[in-house]
């Protein structure tokens, strides 16, 4: 069964599945996520730094990726504030409903811990039925 990598704060306080509204995660490399349409993940957290020795995955829940979307995201500037997602040839999402789906409480926020991204086609993996 395939991993996914999950930062804490997306893990609820019980510890045993995301936070209440994030109903799916963005990842790089849409052709590689496709493949994992329709199958169980299991979604973890590293206990220590990430990649290190001693370091271990917490697996804290499985779940169904029900669908894969793919995502144009564009960064015009260097500057976070200017990222956006496309879903289809000039319709952009509005940036608010993706990031509140995606477990962040503000656009910024979200729109920032892209800031990083290669420009390109990224998956955005569904939890749910929802749709853009």
């Amino acid at each position: 069964m395939r991993r996914i990598s999950f930062n804490p704060r997306f893990v609820n306080k019980a510890g045993n599945g995301l936070i209440p509204g994030k109903i799916h995660t963005i990842r790089q490399n849409y052709d590689f996520w496709k493949k994992y349409e329709g199958r169980e993940v299991a979604l973890f957290t590293w206990e220590g730094k990430p990649y290190r020795r001693g370091s271990r995955q917490k697996v804290f829940c499985v779940k169904r990726i029900v669908s894969v979307q793919e995502v144009l995201f564009i960064q015009k500037k260097l500057d976070y504030l200017h990222n956006q997602f496309f879903f289809s040839p000039g319709v952009a999402e509005n940036v608010y409903t993706m990031a509140r789906n995606d477990g962040f409480e503000w656009a910024g926020i979200f729109l920032r811990y892209f800031a990083d991204y290669k420009p390109g086609k990224m998956a955005v993996l569904h939890f749910t039925d929802f749709r853009y």
